[in-house]
């Protein structure tokens, strides 16, 4: 259920003041308002005090148990907050409390001796220097991506899901950046922008923590790294220490507190002072981890800040997340010192880091087995990975035996197949020998689960609404199927009903468009069901010699055939609309193969241009954004659904039928997707919508420049689409909140509403 606002800040007050909460506040409330209240407003003739008791009123509603007016919950904020944990601006290497027109407010009570104590004060100014902000090169909507500390020569850290804003891939190999997305740091951005050093470099995307270690072109001498901490944060509670990061407007937070706490100024440098809170499980990359935790006032541009122990100047923790008037969440620097790849980084540990024993081994292992052999980069050519330069030969008709081709080269098929170039005659410029291995491909076993008759389809277990459920230990939750707006659409199954199920997903068909009016699937990343069985070929080639087919459930009438995908003089790709890659996964090899296969019925295809469906390039494509929704997932499953949207004024397509007949078919140019993960207190879900441009002309449509999708509130596609989402998941969207802002972010969306 929904934590209240009142819960919320009755929660917080419990937290910041060791469990004294609301009775705490009530005793200090005079002397907070003289420095809180006063800091928030100017003289005012009267209104201060005028909140000043709103406020009083409000704690004591709180302490009794009593109905709290909404304006007493922000007054009582703007005593909180700015009080108990303020807000310090940086600039020209110190702090000072945050100015207001121009003016230094008075000091807050408890974080006086920040300026007042000189060691204390000497102590957080030799680490600004090292702090700075993530600066996305390409993006001028969006130019920040966190924050990024020194942590060893030329090395920064920041969080895991920063970097994953302009790197891919997991681990310290097979780390490389995304095509257009240069980064780089700038130490100063305080009241005006520094230099910016280019990160040129991604050594660590760590596999269980939301960290990863980014090298710097040339820093100077001047910048210092910090020291981490080989002390736990989580075994520190109440420790004091101190944020310094650069915090963004986070809309989860209330407006007019969070301006008068910020001062209207954001993605500026800011020290933010409070407690450590001991441990706390949360959702990280599609697992809970125990996170350190803080209470520092932290939001959204803080991810990455370094959380400085005020006792030693040590980095403590990474903050990674946070969630409004309840906790934040951090990565403890003692246990990355549990973990021998990170020490061997030449990272700026401040005692011996044992470099283990820890408890993450496994990710580390699932990390490296997605690289390719360490020297080798393998190529993927037809489905089947191998080394670049060999050369494929189709196998000789016996089977076996030896071949001379054209030109003195020797195939021996024994089945492994190797071919020797003997060079060229005399008289003739010498070719170098090679020797070229290849191993004879075989037959992929999925063709044997394409169904010959409607008996073949017993048997597979279409969409399950209690998915997410499984691979977590939190509650079970359910994730229900979405409906057809107008049930009189869908295409009726001969057998009666009209939902398609197959292997991990199911299928609903607009009759008149023959197409899908939307899939429902259960994605996993869990290595047990991805490769369940040892020794076998879970490539694409390896699975299933890729043809599509009809669903022989459903009359011909309702589905567009392969024919005119094939026939189509190079105008379209075949789409899949729900991945092959998210439902090939099950307890057997036998179950995945049936995911797979499944995914090629034309019923799961739609004409999409050629750069839209396809990723084999490189690029980032439409299919990672499941991939983004995982870094905020509480287990390594996903329900997601998606499909065309089926508008009247898409163009239409004269294209062959079957036995050489004609079909006229509208061609869709947007799809949308709702991803839906498990988090922490429920669900999360996300919605999004690409377009394609079919402007040019009648055969050679090309992909726009606004390529790149956008993530629209779930109630709109809805509208779009005549699609109907459970009230659950339309509660669950995370279009306004700071999570789903990330993730936009991060899968390079834009957030966008209907005009109006």
């Amino acid at each position: 259920m929904p934590v209240s606002r009142e819960q919320r800040i009755r929660q917080y007050l419990d937290l910041i003041t060791g469990g004294e909460g609301t009775e705490s506040v009530l005793a200090n409330m005079e002397t907070m308002a003289g420095d809180a209240l006063e800091s928030l407003a100017p003289t005012d003739g009267g209104k201060t005090e005028a909140a000043f008791e709103s406020a009083r009123a409000g704690a004591e509603n709180l302490a009794r148990g009593a109905e709290v007016a909404p304006e007493q919950l922000s007054d009582l904020e703007a005593i909180i907050i700015p009080e108990l944990r303020p807000v310090y601006d940086i600039k020209d290497g110190t702090f000072t409390t945050l100015t207001f027109d121009g003016a230094p407010t008075p000091g807050h009570s408890l974080w006086t001796k920040l300026t007042s104590e000189a060691a204390l004060k000497q102590r957080i100014e030799a680490a600004l220097p090292a702090i700075g902000r993530i600066e996305l090169l390409w993006n001028t909507n969006i130019p920040y991506g966190g924050t990024g500390f020194v942590v060893g020569r030329n090395l920064l850290m920041t969080n895991r899901h920063v970097a994953h804003i302009f790197a891919d891939g997991l681990g310290d190999r097979n780390l490389q950046f995304i095509n257009g997305r240069a980064a780089g740091i700038d130490f100063k951005r305080d009241a005006a922008a520094g230099n910016v050093f280019k990160i040129r470099n991604v050594r660590m995307i760590h596999p269980y923590w939301d960290m990863a270690i980014l090298e710097v072109e040339g820093l100077p001498d001047n910048i210092t790294p910090l020291s981490l901490a080989v002390a736990d944060a989580r075994d520190l509670p109440r420790q004091e220490v101190v944020a310094i990061g650069y915090p963004a407007f986070d809309n989860r937070n209330a407006v007019d507190v969070q301006n008068d706490l910020m001062r209207n100024r954001f993605q500026v440098k800011r020290l933010q002072p409070g407690m450590l809170q001991g441990p706390f499980d949360t959702e990280s990359f599609g697992k809970i981890v125990s996170a350190a935790t803080h209470d520092c006032s932290t939001t959204g541009g803080n991810s990455g800040t370094a959380m400085i122990n005020l006792a030693t100047g040590e980095v403590v923790a990474l903050h990674f997340a946070g969630r409004y008037l309840e906790r934040n969440y951090a990565v403890p620097t003692g246990a990355l010192a549990k973990d021998q790849r990170v020490v061997d980084l030449g990272l700026n540990f401040a005692g011996a880091a044992s470099g283990g024993p820890n408890d993450w081994g496994a990710w580390w292992n699932k990390a490296d087995s997605a690289s390719p052999a360490e020297g080798v980069n393998l190529v993927e050519v037809g489905g089947v990975k191998k080394i670049p330069g060999v050369i494929t030969q189709a196998p000789p008709p016996t089977g076996g035996g030896v071949v001379v081709s054209p030109g003195g080269s020797v195939t021996f098929e024994v089945p492994l197949r190797i071919t020797v170039s003997l060079g060229s005659a005399p008289g003739h410029e010498a070719v170098t020998e090679s020797v070229e291995l290849e191993a004879a491909k075989p037959t992929p076993p999925g063709g044997a689960f394409v169904p010959k008759s409607v008996a073949d389809y017993a048997g597979y277990e279409g969409y399950d609404e209690k998915f997410l459920s499984g691979g977590t230990k939190l509650a079970p939750v359910v994730v229900p199927m979405p409906e057809a707006t107008d049930p009189s659409v869908l295409a009726p199954l001969e057998a009666g009903g009209t939902q398609l199920d197959y292997q991990n997903f199911s299928v609903k068909m607009h009759a008149k468009r023959r197409l899908a009016l939307f899939t429902a699937s259960n994605v996993t990343e869990e290595s047990n069901l991805r490769e369940p069985e040892k020794g076998r070929n879970y490539s694409r080639g390896g699975l299933f010699s890729e043809r599509w087919f009809p669903d022989l459930r459903l009359d011909d009438k309702y589905q567009i055939p392969d024919v005119f995908y094939t026939q189509d003089q190079g105008a379209f790709d075949k789409g899949h609309i729900v991945r092959r890659d998210d439902v090939a996964w099950g307890s057997t090899f036998e179950l995945l193969l049936r995911g797979n296969v499944c995914s090629f019925h034309v019923t799961n295809c739609s004409p999409q241009v050629e750069g839209y469906n396809r990723s084999d390039s490189g690029e980032k494509n439409w299919g990672d954004l499941e991939n983004h929704v995982l870094s905020e997932a509480a287990s390594e499953r996903l329900c997601v659904f998606a499909g065309p949207i089926l508008a009247d004024d898409d163009r239409t397509f004269a294209g062959k039928g079957p036995k050489g007949s004609s079909l006229r078919a509208l061609v869709p140019r947007r799809f949308w997707k709702v991803v839906v993960a498990r988090v922490n207190d429920g669900l999360a879900s996300y919605g999004f919508v690409l377009e394609q441009d079919l402007t040019d002309t009648e055969l050679e449509f090309t992909v726009s420049e606004e390529f790149i999708g956008a993530m629209y509130p779930l109630t709109e596609i809805s509208e779009m689409t005549g699609v109907s989402f459970d009230q659950s998941l339309i509660d669950a969207d995370q279009y306004e909140t700071v999570r789903g802002g990330e993730i936009a972010l991060r899968a390079g969306s834009r957030r966008r509403k209907k005009k109006g």
